[in-house]
């Protein structure tokens, strides 16, 4: 969907844990500069910000979530922050960049200072985790509640969500890097990362005259599975009702020895502020015949994962043209 947004991403806020409960989701998103200092400190020592021939360079979202939270990269991983009453310094140390297979990037960062105070030397090495909340979600120590339900329902309002994450490091031995599944591990959750990714405003009318002059047009996108369905919606790849097809978890861990029970598919109407009954839908059936009846009424929505699940399932040929 890159080439479909608009290059400025905008953070249009953040979700911080309130305890062990996310703040009701009909609550307005915090004013970044009013984060805890821990959140901030994920936002403005987790990218991959680089300055090249004076000019900083990098992915659009790292730069928004900095400059949203009024820090700068200074210099060699030197992250500042002046505004009054807010001043604050931070040393990237150590960068793990972001993996499409992982999906996350994470740092270690020595945090000198936050909200104008000196960060206890106990808490100043940090490991700083940024990414899909279904990835970092299994790095957490504990997941609070409302997780889940909070970032599904601001991905299913078109918005890209990065869950953040930190814990203190202890002193590094400079003579042994530290492997990465060493640092992303018991990780304290602070909080959700919100942005909004308008459409281009030519985009719709493109991708209109396109489908217009006999274009088949499909989606390919890194984009949390509800996010892209919003997009498909709002420039108009479908009018049909979508159909997202979701993988139920295993009742129970499997014996050792015993081979792994085959994925439990099923299918699930969006229905993004739909009023009424949700519509019956047939058991899942990996089948041609099922996809094609499915396929005149539905727009069918599949993530990685569905597709992997659907190979194990033996349904992956039925489901492709």
């Amino acid at each position: 969907t890159a080439a479909a947004t608009a290059a400025g991403t905008g953070a249009a806020g953040a979700e911080a844990a309130n305890g062990e409960l996310l703040a009701p989701l009909e609550a307005d998103l915090t004013c970044t500069l009013d984060l805890p200092g821990d959140t901030v400190a994920v936002l403005a020592g987790c990218h991959q910000l680089m300055i090249i021939d004076f000019e900083l360079l990098g992915d659009p979202i790292d730069k928004a979530a900095l400059g949203a939270v009024g820090w700068a990269y200074a210099t060699d991983g030197l992250c500042v922050c002046r505004a009054p009453r807010r001043r604050g310094a931070l040393r990237i140390l150590h960068r793990y960049p972001f993996s499409s297979e992982l999906k996350r990037s994470s740092t270690i960062a020595v945090i000198e200072a936050l909200d104008s105070t000196p960060v206890p030397a106990a808490s100043r090495l940090r490991a700083l985790c940024k990414g899909a909340p279904e990835a970092v979600r299994s790095l957490l120590a504990s997941v609070p509640k409302g997780y889940d339900e909070a970032y599904l329902h601001h991905a299913s309002q078109g918005k890209r969500v990065l869950a953040l994450a930190w814990r203190a490091m202890p002193e590094l031995d400079s003579s042994r890097p530290l492997p990465r599944s060493d640092v992303e591990r018991e990780l304290v959750f602070a909080g959700f990362l919100v942005l909004h990714c308008p459409a281009k405003p030519e985009s719709a009318g493109v991708l209109a005259t396109l489908a217009a002059s006999s274009h088949g047009l499909q989606m390919i996108t890194g984009d949390q599975l509800l996010t892209a369905c919003h997009a498909a919606s709002h420039l108009g790849l479908t009018h049909k009702p979508q159909l997202v097809l979701t993988l139920a978890a295993p009742d129970d861990t499997p014996s050792a020895g015993k081979a792994d029970p085959p994925p439990r598919l099923s299918w699930r109407v969006l229905r993004a502020g739909a009023a009424g009954p949700a519509p019956e839908l047939p058991a899942f059936e990996p089948t041609r015949a099922s996809f094609r009846a499915l396929s005149g009424r539905y727009a069918l929505c599949v993530d990685g994962g569905g597709f992997d699940a659907l190979g194990e399932a033996g349904g992956l040929g039925a489901a492709l043209p």
